[in-house]
């Protein structure tokens, strides 16, 4: 096996391209792969995800859902909303109301065990009029440069 860094490489396998910086890279079978701990890339992902400047568009919110291991159904109970409604804004036929985009923050940072201060930091960072402002779509992607906490073992 050979490893190597890579300087950039965009990883698409949460369903929205997500930028990692200084990535190990390891060759198996004659393929190049990423070289990280998925669950803690995850984590990290969902974490940028929570201050992202614009709206959650719907593969964000879908990997959020999935994240949090939960259906359809019981992802719109929490929110006040029906499945039917989840499913439209996970597949971009309409977007989520700007103030329920704050509250599955709010909630993701709750089922992280966030301390008092992380959630004060993101309601003084996030609002649902500067979401709104900002809209949602695809952007750029996300950029996570790849520590040592992310390195597989």
């Amino acid at each position: 096996m050979k490893d190597r860094k890579k300087e950039t490489f965009v990883y698409e396998g949460f369903g929205f391209p997500v930028k990692l910086i200084h990535v190990p890279m390891r060759k198996v079978i004659g393929e190049w792969v990423i070289d990280v701990d998925f669950h803690k890339l995850e984590l990290a992902v969902l974490r940028c995800l929570l201050y992202k400047p614009t709206l959650l568009n719907g593969p964000e919110l879908k990997f959020i859902r999935k994240f949090l291991d939960m259906t359809t159904t019981s992802f719109g109970k929490i929110f006040g909303v029906s499945h039917v409604a989840v499913v439209k804004w996970e597949n971009s036929r309409t977007q989520a109301p700007a103030s329920a985009d704050v509250y599955i923050r709010l909630y993701v940072l709750n089922y992280l065990r966030a301390k008092d201060k992380e959630f004060r930091n993101l309601y003084n960072t996030i609002s649902p009029h500067s979401l709104s402002m900002g809209k949602g779509g695809k952007g750029s992607p996300i950029s996570i440069d790849i520590d040592e906490d992310l390195k597989s073992a």
